[in-house]
C-alpha cells in the first residue's frame, strides 16, 4: 500500500515530471513535492478512487497549466486527446474540443470519473444508466464534476472558442458503453473495448442517426 500526501493527488503527478527550459520532461524519483493543502489517499494495486478524490485529481492538474499546455492541439475533423498520467489506480487525459465537437451517449465501463473545464465552455446531457431521463447542464472554465460507475453524459462544445477539458478515471478505462437517447427512452447501442476515452463510434454514430430518424 503507498500513501499519497497531495491536493488531489497533485504531488503525485508532479513527482513524475521534471523541469528544463520551460518544458516537461519524464523521471523517476521517491521524493513527492507537496500541495499546499494535505489530503491522505490510501493507494493499491486495487483501488478504486472516488469521484470526490478524482475531482480533485483533475481541478489541481488544471490549475498546474505548465505540465499540459504544451500538449494543447486542435483537431477541425475530431476530438484530440492524450494521457497526462496512468497507474494503476487512475488515469488523467487531456481533451480539446474543436467549437461543435461532440462525443456519443456513453457510460464508462464501471469505472468512475471527473472531468473540469481548463478552458472554454462544455455543455452535458447527464444520467444515470438505471433513469431514461437526461439533464442538460453547462460547465464553464474552472467546473469540475465527480460520477460513479453508473453515470452516462455525452459533451459538446457550443461555444465561440476551442474547449480544453481534464478527465480522470479509476480505474482506467477498458471498455465503454454507447447508447441513443430516443423518445422511447435510453438505447444500449454497444460497448467498445478501449483504453482512450476517445475511441471509434463513426459507425455508432450512424446507427444512432438511423434510429432517430426512425422514431420521429
Amino acid at each position: 500500500m503507498t500513501r499519497l500526501t497531495a491536493a488531489g493527488a497533485r504531488a503525485r503527478y508532479q513527482s513524475t515530471l521534471a523541469w528544463s527550459d520551460g518544458a516537461p520532461t519524464r523521471r523517476t524519483r521517491t521524493s513527492w513535492v507537496l500541495g499546499e493543502r494535505a489530503c491522505l489517499v490510501e493507494l493499491s494495486n486495487d483501488v478504486v478512487l472516488s469521484p470526490g478524490q478524482l475531482r480533485e485529481i483533475v481541478e489541481s492538474i488544471a490549475k498546474l497549466p505548465k505540465t499540459w499546455q504544451s500538449k494543447v492541439y486542435f483537431d477541425l475533423t475530431e476530438r484530440y486527446c492524450v494521457r497526462l498520467h496512468r497507474e494503476d489506480a487512475y488515469e488523467v487525459w487531456l481533451i480539446c474540443w474543436d467549437i461543435g465537437q461532440d462525443t456519443l451517449l456513453h457510460d464508462h465501463g464501471g469505472s468512475s470519473g471527473a472531468f473540469t473545464v481548463a478552458k472554454g465552455s462544455l455543455v452535458e446531457d447527464y444520467g444515470k444508466i438505471t433513469k431514461s431521463r437526461l439533464r442538460t447542464r453547462r460547465h464553464k472554465a474552472g467546473k469540475s464534476v465527480g460520477f460513479g460507475p453508473d453515470y452516462l453524459h455525452n459533451l459538446v462544445n457550443v461555444g465561440m472558442e476551442p474547449t480544453v477539458s481534464i478527465h480522470a478515471y479509476s480505474p482506467p478505462l477498458r471498455v465503454m458503453n454507447f447508447y441513443c437517447s430516443l423518445p422511447s427512452g435510453t438505447h444500449h447501442l454497444r460497448a467498445i473495448e478501449c483504453d482512450t476515452p476517445e475511441p471509434d463510434t463513426t459507425a455508432l454514430e450512424a446507427e444512432a442517426a438511423t434510429l432517430r430518424v426512425a422514431q420521429r
